[in-house]
C-alpha cells in the first residue's frame, strides 16, 4: 500500500485499464455509496455451493449492513479477450472490516440462493413423489430466488414415502440427491446463477472460449490464459462392491455386486460390502443399478488431477482439453482417445484490483483446480454434502383411515397408516402415510398373532436401521382418549384379551359389544373367562365372577367351569364324547381314562345276556334274531368304548365316536315338551334293580316284527284301573299257556269264533260249530238243572272284527320331494301302470305330505312304471329304478323303500 493513502475519488479517477474485477446489482437495488472490488476469493465445487469472498472499497463508514444483506451480487471478472466471468451470488454476510483515513473496507459473503434452504428446518412426508418433484415442490416455497434445471437421463422412479426429519431443506435435498447419484453446478450469468442437476457428468460442456487450455510451465503472458502446475494423484480404493437388501414381499435377502473397472496395479483387492437395510432394493435390476452408482463413487476418488493457472475460464461442471504437456505428449496418437479431456470438480479462485497498490501494478488473477477425465462418471457420493438423517428413538403417531371406513383399516399384509404427531400437513386419513407393517409377538406361515390397531389408537413407530423412510409399528400404548379395557387400579389382577365390535365409527369406542378373554389372578379366587357379548356366550374356569364390561369383577357365581350361552350350544366330537361326573382328583390319570364307566357296561351287557339264556331255556325267546343278538351288539360297542390294548403314550378308549354319559351318583333329563331317543339299530336298557315308567296320559308301543316279554320271577299283571283291555291277534293266533291254573273271572264272558270252539278238559270235550255241538267223554256225563228244555234249531251270528288293518300284503307308493328346499310336493299328478304297458292302472295326485295313497294290493311282487309330473314335465320311475331328476329340476321323487311302510 502506497505511504500517502489516496481518497477513493482519487482511485476511481486513477487509471482503471488494469483493473479486471467489477461490481454490479443485477436488481438494480446496490446501496447509494460508491463500492469497489478490491479482492476476490471464490471457491466453486461440484455439488457444493459456492462461497465468494468479495473486499469491497467505500467512502461511505456507515453503510448499513442489514441493507446489503439477501442482495444479489454480481463480480464481474474481465478476462484476457474482453469477455466476462460472472461471479454472482446473494450477500449472506456482510461486515465492516476496518477504516483506513477516509476509505472503508467491507467484507461480502456470497453464496447461492440454495443456501437459504440451510435456514429452514422441516418435519414432511412426500408421498409418491419422484426425485424431481420432491426437488420442485421445496424450491417452489423460497419464491422467485430458485433458478435451475434438471439434466437427468436415467429413470426417476416415485417413492412411496419419503420423509424429511428433523433436517433443513438443504440436508434434505442432498441426501437424496447424492443417494440418487446427482450432482450439479452453477452457471453464472449477469443476471444471477443457476443449479444445474444431473445424473451424467461425461455429458458436461466445454469451458467458454473452449475447450482447449495450453499447459505452459513458467506461465506467460497473462493473455495466454493456461495451466502451469499439473499433478495426478492415485489413491488405493475398493476394487468391488457388494450390496445386501431384503423385501418383505421377496422374503430372501438379496445380493448383488459389482467390480471396479480402475486399473490401480498390484494392489489388495479390497472389497465393500454394505447391507441396505429393509427394502434397500426391489430387487435384483435394482440392485445392481445401486451398486454401480456406489462403485462408480469409489471410482471416482480413485484418480484425480490437481492443477495450477491463471486461466478465467474453469469452473466446475465444464471439461478442458490439455494441450502441450511436457516434452513429450502422453495424450498422442498412442494414447486412448479422450484421456487429455478433463472434468473440473473445484476452482479456487483469487483476484486482485490492486487498488491500494501504485497505479503500475497490474491486477492479479490465478486458480487453482482439481479435475478428473471426463469418462469416468463423477458421483458426490452419500454424506458429500449432508448429514445421513436417522430416527433412533421410538416415536408413537395415531392410526388413520378414510372418512366414514370401519375402525381397521388395513391390507392383505396386516399394514396400517398412521399420523405422525410431527405431520402438520396430513390430514388422519388414509393419505397420512404409506402403508406401515406392524410387529407381532407370533408370525408365521399363515399362522401367529393377529391384533389390528384400530384407527385412532396411537401407536408406537420404530425405524428399521434408523431410516426415515421405513418405519415398523411395534406395539400400542394408551392414552386418555383409549383407556385400558378394565377399570385400574381397582381391577390390576385382570390381564387378557379385550376387543370391539366392528360398528361404524364404534370399533375403538368405549361401549358396545365385545368378546374378552380375561385371566384373573385374584388371590384365592382364580378365574379364566373367553366370552362373547353376542348372546352372552361364555366359557367360564375357576373361582367364577361375572365380568362384563369396563367395571371388571363384579357378584360370584360359583367354582367349577361353565359353558353357557343365550343362543344355540352345539357340543361335535368327531371320534367319540366322554360326559362324566367321575371324579379325577386334580386331573389324574389322562383324559379318556373311564374305567368305572366301562365296568358298569359290561355288567349292563352281562345281565342282558343272561337274562337272555334264561328268557330262550324258558322258551319265552329263540336264540338267534332276538335279545342275544342285542347282548352281543352291546359287547361289540362296550369294546370299543373300552378300545385295544394301550401303548406307551397312547390312550386306545373311545376307537369309535360313541358319546358316553357316565355319572356315579345319577343321569337325570327332564324337559317341559318330548323327549325323543332313536336309533337306527337297537336301543337297549340294563337296571340293575327296577325300570319304573310312569306315564301321565299314555304308553304306545308300536313293534314292527316281534314283542316278548319274559320274567324270570315273580309274575305279570297287567291292570286297567278303568276301561277294557284288549288283546288281537289279526292275522295269526292267541296262545295262553299255563303250568297250572288259568282263571277268568268277570260279570261275563263272550266266547266267538267264525268256525269252531272246543274245549277239552282231561279228555273230555265241547266242540261248536256250524254243524252242531258234540260233547264227548270218556266217564260219566252228568248235567244238574232245575229243568230239561230242548226246543228247535237256533244259533247266533258269528261277528268278528275287521282284520285287514294291518294292511297288503305288497303294496306301493311315491313321495315328491322339492329339490330346492326339501318342502313335499304336494298336487303333483301320479299315474302308475304294469311294467311294460300303455293301460293306467292307478290315478291319482300327491297330497300335502307330498305321497299319494298306498295302491296294488298283490299276493306276489309285481313291477309298476309311475309317472310323476305335471303339465308338460314329466320323470319315468319303478322300483327297480333310482330316484331321478325332473327334467325341469323343480321337483325329484323318492319311492318308498318298505312296501309295507304305514302311510
Amino acid at each position: 500500500m502506497s505511504n500517502v493513502l489516496q481518497s477513493l475519488q482519487s482511485l476511481i479517477s486513477g487509471r482503471q485499464t488494469s483493473r479486471i474485477l467489477r461490481l454490479s446489482f443485477p436488481h438494480d437495488d446496490g446501496p447509494s455509496a460508491q463500492l469497489l472490488v478490491n479482492k476476490l476469493d471464490a471457491a466453486e465445487s461440484l455439488s457444493r455451493d459456492f462461497a465468494f469472498t468479495v473486499e469491497l472499497l467505500s467512502d461511505d463508514a456507515s453503510l448499513a449492513l442489514k441493507d446489503l444483506q439477501g442482495k444479489l451480487f454480481n463480480v464481474e471478472l474481465v478476462r484476457a479477450d474482453g469477455s466476462l466471468r460472472y461471479f454472482s451470488g446473494y450477500c449472506f454476510e456482510f461486515r465492516l472490516l476496518k477504516t483506513d483515513g477516509s476509505i472503508s473496507f467491507y467484507q461480502a459473503r456470497l453464496g447461492p440462493w440454495l443456501q437459504y434452504l440451510r435456514l429452514r428446518k422441516d418435519n414432511y412426508i412426500f408421498h409418491g413423489k419422484t426425485l424431481r418433484e420432491q426437488t420442485e415442490s421445496i424450491f417452489s416455497d423460497y419464491g422467485t430466488h430458485p433458478d435451475w434445471d434438471v439434466r437427468v437421463r436415467g429413470e426417476d422412479v416415485a417413492m412411496t414415502d419419503a420423509c424429511q426429519f428433523n433436517e433443513s431443506d438443504f440436508n434434505y435435498l442432498h441426501r437424496r440427491w447424492e443417494a440418487a447419484g446427482w450432482s450439479y453446478w452453477y452457471e453464472h450469468s449477469d443476471k444471477g446463477h443457476k443449479l444445474i442437476l444431473t445424473d451424467d457428468t461425461t455429458q458436461a460442456a466445454a469451458v467458454d472460449n473452449g475447450p482447449e487450455i495450453r499447459f505452459q510451465r513458467h506461465g506467460g503472458a497473462i493473455e495466454e490464459d493456461g495451466i502451469g502446475d499439473w499433478s495426478p494423484v492415485r489413491q488405493i480404493v475398493p476394487g468391488s462392491v457388494s450390496l445386501a437388501g431384503f423385501n418383505f414381499k421377496s422374503p430372501v435377502p438379496g445380493n448383488v455386486g459389482v467390480p471396479t473397472l480402475n486399473k490401480q496395479g498390484d494392489v489388495l483387492n479390497i472389497e465393500s460390502y454394505e447391507y441396505t437395510g429393509a427394502y434397500g432394493f426391489k430387487g435384483n435390476q435394482d440392485g445392481d443399478k445401486q451398486a454401480q452408482l456406489r462403485m462408480e463413487e469409489i471410482e471416482a476418488a480413485g484418480k484425480h488431477f490437481e492443477a495450477k493457472g491463471n486461466n478465467r475460464s474453469v469452473l466446475p461442471g465444464r471439461y478442458f482439453r490439455l494441450t502441450n504437456h511436457f516434452a513429450f505428449n502422453p495424450f498422442g496418437s498412442h494414447a486412448e482417445a479422450g484421456k487429455s479431456e478433463f472434468l473440473i470438480l473445484t476452482v479456487h479462485h483469487k483476484a486482485t484490483n490492486n487498488y491500494l497498490q501504485q497505479a503500475s501494478d497490474k491486477a492479479d488473477y490465478s486458480n487453482e483446480l482439481t479435475c478428473i477425465r471426463k469418462t469416468i462418471p463423477w458421483r458426490p457420493g452419500r454424506g458429500f454434502n449432508s448429514t445421513a438423517t436417522k430416527i433412533q428413538a421410538p416415536q408413537t403417531a395415531t392410526v388413520v383411515g378414510p372418512s366414514g371406513q370401519d375402525s381397521i383399516y388395513t391390507d392383505e399384509y396386516g399394514r396400517i397408516r398412521v399420523q405422525f404427531h410431527w405431520d402438520r400437513i396430513g390430514n388422519n386419513d388414509e393419505k397420512s402415510s404409506a402403508w406401515i407393517r406392524v410387529a407381532s409377538s407370533w408370525a408365521g406361515s399363515e399362522l401367529g398373532a393377529a391384533a389390528i390397531p384400530r384407527v385412532g389408537s396411537e401407536v408406537i413407530v420404530q425405524w428399521l436401521d434408523g431410516n426415515p423412510d421405513r418405519p415398523l409399528v411395534t406395539g400400542s400404548v394408551y392414552n386418555q382418549r383409549n383407556m385400558p379395557p378394565w377399570k385400574l387400579a381397582t381391577q390390576q389382577s385382570l390381564m387378557g384379551l379385550r376387543s370391539r365390535e366392528l360398528t361404524p365409527n364404534g370399533g375403538n369406542q368405549a361401549g358396545g359389544r365385545s368378546n374378552h378373554l380375561i385371566l384373573d389372578d385374584t388371590n384365592a379366587k382364580i378365574q379364566a373367562q373367553l366370552k362373547s357379548d353376542h348372546q352372552h356366550s361364555q366359557l367360564s374356569l375357576g373361582n367364577i365372577t361375572r365380568i362384563e364390561d369396563n367395571a371388571g369383577r363384579k357378584d360370584a357365581r360359583g367354582e367349577g367351569w361353565e359353558l353357557r350361552t343365550d343362543g344355540h350350544g352345539v357340543a361335535r366330537s368327531a371320534k367319540g364324547m366322554l360326559i362324566t361326573t367321575e371324579g379325577r382328583s386334580n386331573a389324574a390319570s389322562h383324559m379318556k381314562d373311564m374305567g368305572e364307566t366301562v365296568q358298569r357296561l359290561t355288567s349292563a351287557r352281562d345281565q342282558h345276556e343272561t337274562l337272555a339264556e334264561m328268557a330262550q331255556q324258558a322258551g319265552a325267546q329263540e336264540k338267534q334274531g332276538q335279545q342275544a343278538d342285542v347282548a352281543q351288539i352291546l359287547k361289540t360297542q362296550n369294546e370299543a368304548i373300552k378300545g385295544g390294548t394301550a401303548k406307551e403314550g397312547s390312550f386306545p378308549e373311545l376307537s369309535a365316536p360313541h358319546l358316553v354319559l357316565a355319572s356315579p351318583a345319577g343321569i337325570e333329563t327332564t324337559t317341559a315338551q318330548s323327549t325323543h331317543i332313536a336309533s337306527d339299530e337297537h336301543t337297549a336298557i340294563t337296571t340293575g334293580k327296577s325300570l319304573s315308567i310312569a306315564s301321565g296320559d299314555s304308553l304306545f308301543a308300536s313293534i314292527k316284527n316281534t314283542f316278548r316279554l319274559f320274567v324270570q320271577k315273580a309274575n305279570i299283571k297287567l291292570t286297567a284301573g278303568t276301561g277294557d283291555i284288549d288283546m288281537q291277534a289279526l292275522s295269526d293266533s292267541i296262545n295262553l299257556l299255563s303250568k297250572l291254573n288259568i282263571t277268568h273271572t268277570a260279570n261275563r264272558i263272550t266266547i266267538t269264533a267264525k268256525e269252531e270252539v272246543l274245549i277239552n278238559g282231561g279228555g273230555s270235550y265241547v266242540k261248536y260249530n256250524a254243524a252242531g255241538i258234540e260233547h264227548g267223554t270218556n266217564g260219566n256225563y252228568v248235567a244238574h238243572a232245575a229243568t230239561h228244555s230242548l226246543p228247535g234249531p237256533k244259533s247266533l251270528p258269528a261277528v268278528m272284527p275287521d282284520f285287514s288293518k294291518g294292511g297288503p300284503p305288497y303294496s306301493l307308493r311315491w313321495k315328491v320331494l322339492s329339490a330346492v328346499d326339501g318342502e313335499p310336493g304336494h298336487s303333483v299328478d301320479v299315474v302308475a301302470r304294469e311294467h311294460g304297458e300303455t293301460g293306467a292302472i292307478v290315478e291319482t295326485k300327491t297330497g300335502d305330505d307330498g305321497r299319494n295313497d298306498r295302491h296294488k294290493d298283490e299276493e306276489t311282487p309285481t313291477v309298476y312304471t309311475a309317472l310323476l309330473g305335471s303339465g308338460e314335465w314329466v320323470v319315468h320311475t319303478s322300483l327297480e329304478d333310482d330316484p331321478q331328476q325332473l327334467e325341469r329340476a323343480d321337483w325329484h321323487n323318492q319311492e318308498a323303500v318298505d312296501p309295507n311302510e304305514e302311510a
